[in-house]
């Protein structure tokens, strides 16, 4: 793996390690995790970003830093001349949404990890490249990292308790594990294989949602509901196979789809959204032109809105600036304040990511950026925005509990020996 994946596959660890109570042995990956975590939050597009420190421990605690780690996680990062701080601000030195990854990384390698941790980050990996059999997974593990049997039968027992990966048993004696990100790559070859799995009326519902996503960025769950039908939606999602996020604001809770592939690198595999920042601020664009009423600024030109944004301007002022892109305040997406734009006061908006700006606006005009190499950290659920593996997740659970068998044919068609 090159850096910035396993500097994606450790912060996608850390989110899940945050989710459970009493494992020991992943302290390196949680240390480098949150210290990426960290810097993904509060780095921005200027090479020298100047952050007071009640900011960053707004931005930490939205990532679940807690602000005895935030102080060692902040001494280290200045140690290793990453940041910079006074006692009233913090100096990000030449830290990007791009190369924090990388950063997470060599602050990992550095600290010595284990064998247990590294055999953990390239199991995430060979999961998301397709289901991978049980038998294999031991055999290659115990080779690579000199374990024996007992020792990475319990890998392989904790990632499926933490949710480092999904499991599918088949029998007894066999089982699957793959993650939510089977169809960040190679996308159509895995959808033709899953296509194999359905009746002929369920293809041609699959074919039309994907021919509609590959013009549209993103679309309203509802419509996507229509098209699959609610039994197809509901094998669809707990694989992976369509994101589905929800972005929330004051009086509702809306659900968009996003595919997965529309937002992943080339010829890499794409840790769990790990373009999740792309995915809120188009989400949250797509709201404000199919939600927002005219009074409160609703969202016409769009990609002129999106290029004023990149350019450096501000846009506003607007009611629904205050209340329709919380999340990407959270995020440091994005800075909303008061001020004068066009002879108006009111609320206005920025934007401090250039890099997710210019995603989205090729998101917007083409529905597809996968061409567009640009690695940016998966993020931690927060309340306003619930990032596609989180309602992945929720979703599988759902269906585990009433009906296994809804994903075992898809999950063993993908499964090539």
């Amino acid at each position: 793996m090159d850096k910035k994946t396993k500097g994606s596959w450790l912060v996608h660890h850390t989110n899940k390690l945050q989710e459970v109570n009493n494992v020991r042995g992943y302290n390196n990956t949680l240390t480098a995790g949150k210290a990426g975590l960290l810097l993904s939050a509060i780095s921005a597009s200027d090479q020298e970003l100047k952050v007071s420190k009640e900011r960053v421990g707004i931005l930490a605690e939205n990532v679940n830093i807690n602000p005895l780690e935030l102080d060692s996680l902040l001494a280290m990062l200045k140690q290793k001349d990453l940041i910079d701080y006074v006692e009233s601000e913090v100096v990000v030195l030449g830290v990007t949404t791009e190369t924090a990854l990388a950063h997470t990384t060599d602050i990992f390698e550095s600290r010595e990890p284990t064998k247990k941790e590294l055999a953990t980050l390239e199991l995430a990996e060979l999961a998301s490249e397709k289901p991978q059999h049980n038998e294999f997974l031991l055999d290659t593990l115990s080779t690579n990292y000199d374990l024996n049997g007992e020792a990475v039968n319990e890998i392989l027992i904790q990632s499926e308790q933490i949710g480092f990966t999904d499991v599918e048993k088949i029998d007894k004696n066999n089982t699957l594990y793959f993650n939510g990100n089977l169809f960040r790559k190679e996308s159509t070859e895995k959808i033709s294989k899953v296509l194999q799995s359905l009746n002929s009326a369920e293809q041609n519902r699959l074919i039309e949602l994907n021919q509609l996503l590959e013009t549209n960025a993103c679309i309203d769950v509802n419509l996507a509901k229509r098209i699959l039908t609610e039994p197809l939606f509901n094998k669809t999602i707990p694989i992976g196979l369509f994101d589905l996020n929800i972005v929330s604001n004051d009086h509702e809770d809306a659900g968009f789809i996003t595919k997965p592939s529309a937002f992943s690198k080339y010829n890499s595999s794409s840790v769990d959204d790990a373009f999740d920042l792309v995915k809120a601020f188009v989400c949250s664009l797509t709201y404000g032109m199919t939600r927002s009423a005219h009074d409160r600024g609703q969202i016409t030109l769009i990609e002129r809105l999106l290029e004023v944004l990149v350019s450096g301007g501000c846009i506003g002022p607007v009611p629904a600036i205050k209340q329709d892109y919380k999340i990407l305040e959270y995020k440091n997406v994005v800075q909303v304040y008061d001020g004068w734009n066009k002879g108006r006061f009111g609320p206005l908006m920025k934007l401090l990511k250039k890099e997710v700006g210019e995603l989205a606006l090729e998101a917007i005009k083409t529905g597809n950026v996968s061409e567009h190499s640009l690695d940016m950290l998966p993020t931690a659920k927060i309340n306003s925005y619930k990032n596609p593996e989180k309602v992945r997740q929720i979703s599988r659970r759902d269906q585990l509990t009433h009906s296994p068998k809804e994903t075992h044919d898809m999950l063993m068609v993908l499964r090539t020996t």
